[in-house]
């Protein structure tokens, strides 16, 4: 009777175990552990990288880097989200090739795209302070604050960068050209994919029955 009362415990404290949120497996990880969740993170947003869809009208295509970027930051850590994000553009200077293009190496923070590379870093330090607060954690603000960092750090340095390199290449545009190919298109998609992460963030905090 023993024995089976003690094996019946076991069960219930594994049940116990698979009904804690993502968020406390997540602060209960060692310091090396943590490193190597942030070095698959930051290789999560390299796969979303590769899901794009070329536009014509523009050297900058449809894809769920921005997804990624913003799953990352504000679901690592206090820290660790931003830590992520900047991992994941060092390793494209390093040769990874974790870009919508497939390419790696310091080459790519010269090309079209190089704008949306360095927003990035800038979205994944500004949505992992602002998800360090739990109170900001719910669906709305969490859609509203994701998407307001997508459109001021990552689209508006991207279309600046696009505007200047397109002027560099020999095909001068106007700013509102610019907008026109590295802007405008993607409001709407960024608006989707900030309420899907947002709605991921809610869900991984959730604990099993």
């Amino acid at each position: 009777m023993y024995s089976v009362t003690h094996v019946w415990q076991g069960w219930i404290d594994l049940a116990g175990r698979g009904r804690r949120s993502f968020y406390d497996w997540r602060d209960g990880m060692s310091p090396i552990g943590r490193l190597c969740l942030m070095f698959a993170a930051a290789a999560g947003i390299g796969l979303c990288s590769r899901v794009a869809i070329p536009l014509p009208f523009t050297p900058v295509p449809l894809s769920l880097q921005t997804f990624g970027v913003a799953a990352a930051a504000v679901t690592m850590g206090r820290g660790w989200g931003g830590a992520s994000v900047a991992t994941y553009a060092a390793c494209i200077a390093l040769g990874a090739p974790w870009t919508v293009s497939g390419l790696g190496g310091l080459a790519v923070f010269a090309g079209p795209t190089a704008g949306y590379l360095l927003g990035f870093v800038l979205e994944g330090a500004a949505l992992n302070l602002f998800a360090a607060n739990p109170a900001r954690c719910r669906w709305f603000p969490m859609w509203g604050a994701i998407f307001v960092c997508d459109a001021v750090f990552v689209l508006t340095p991207g279309t600046l960068w696009l505007w200047g390199w397109l002027e560099s290449a020999g095909q001068p545009v106007t700013l509102m050209d610019a907008a026109a190919k590295g802007f405008f298109p993607f409001i709407f998609a960024d608006i989707v994919k900030s309420g899907l992460t947002a709605a991921i963030v809610g869900w991984l905090g959730r604990q099993g029955h």
